[in-house]
């Protein structure tokens, strides 16, 4: 795996991938463990970050959730247009994933107010990201994970194409990202670039952003469904190998497999989809998301279980009705 080199940068942002970059890395994670392959998941989780990050990492054990801070940057990590947590709980053997919108209002330590995909261009951006993260949703954070679009589009080829109806004919063209999206509505087998095309737009969608993300999450429920299957298990070493170039992550081999007995066990229905509450504002000239503090702490409280405390009294009045 590659070592962060993050560069201070300026340039357009990529868009929203969240649910598909969790695809990937689920994914592979079910084909090596259900096949015995150890030795493989090694090669692909053996990446170590510095010392600094970690220190802001949580720890916990195996019999204890694991929340990865899964981040989806451009090949040259300009920015974390895909912010998301992932939430393993090997207990109910369920996965709960929260996407946070690339335009969120945040807070930097600073005192200056700015989106949250703009961390990775402030100093220290690792350390600051994973903070923005933690204090947006109250949520301990114990693994960081790193991928850029070409793995997407790498691991989707590798899997054979996903089959998935297009709901939209979906045609634009910008020189500036080299981004060239042209394809035509209707049931067909995506291959990694079409499949990363249908992902990434926007354009017609009247409620912009919103519109992207309901297709994603949608694509990662058919992708998801179509690929848990025994017979992808032979496509592991190739899935490894793609992803060892364009996967980042501090999620070791010693780590992963607390989660061995959970992940033979998950499903298409395993997998939960929560957007970060909250509502889009123009402020100072600016488009934001501006999400609503209330309606995440209740949000993170019933579905992902943070407090642990207030959780656990939530449960325990639930039981006693």
């Amino acid at each position: 795996m590659k070592q962060k080199e993050i560069k201070e940068t300026r340039g357009k942002s990529f868009m929203n991938i969240k649910k598909f970059f969790l695809s990937m890395l689920i994914t592979i994670l079910v084909l090596v463990f259900i096949g015995g392959g150890l030795l493989l998941a090694k090669v692909m989780f053996g990446t170590t970050l510095s010392g600094e990050i970690s220190k802001l990492l949580d720890k916990n054990t195996a019999t204890e959730k694991a929340n990865i801070l899964l981040l989806g940057l451009d090949k040259d990590r300009i920015r974390a247009d895909v912010i998301m947590v992932v939430s393993l709980d090997p207990e109910d053997n369920d996965i709960q994933v929260l996407s946070i919108p690339r335009d969120t209002r945040v807070q930097y330590p600073s005192g200056r107010f700015d989106k949250i995909n703009h961390a990775m261009g402030y100093k220290n951006p690792e350390e600051t990201i994973i903070g923005l993260v933690k204090e947006i949703t109250g949520m301990p954070i114990h693994y960081y994970c790193e991928v850029n679009f070409q793995g997407f589009r790498d691991v989707i080829d590798i899997l054979g194409g996903v089959e998935y109806n297009v709901p939209i004919d979906m045609h634009y063209d910008d020189p500036y990202q080299d981004l060239h999206i042209h394809v035509n509505k209707g049931l067909q087998v995506l291959d990694g670039k079409d499949a990363e095309g249908v992902v990434r737009y926007r354009a017609t969608y009247a409620n912009g952003d919103l519109g992207r993300i309901n297709l994603q999450q949608d694509f990662l429920r058919e992708l998801f469904a179509q690929k848990l299957q025994p017979q992808y298990i032979s496509k592991a070493p190739a899935l490894l190998q793609a992803m060892n170039e364009h996967v980042t992550t501090n999620f070791s081999i010693a780590e992963a497999t607390k989660y061995l007995g959970m992940l033979k066990e998950m499903s298409s229905e395993s997998l939960q989809t929560h957007m970060l509450p909250g509502a889009s504002k123009t402020i100072s000239g600016a488009s934001y998301y501006v999400y609503n503090e209330e309606e995440t702490r209740q949000m993170i409280l019933t579905s992902f279980g943070y407090p642990e405390e207030e959780a656990e009294k939530l449960e325990q009045q639930s039981q006693g009705e």
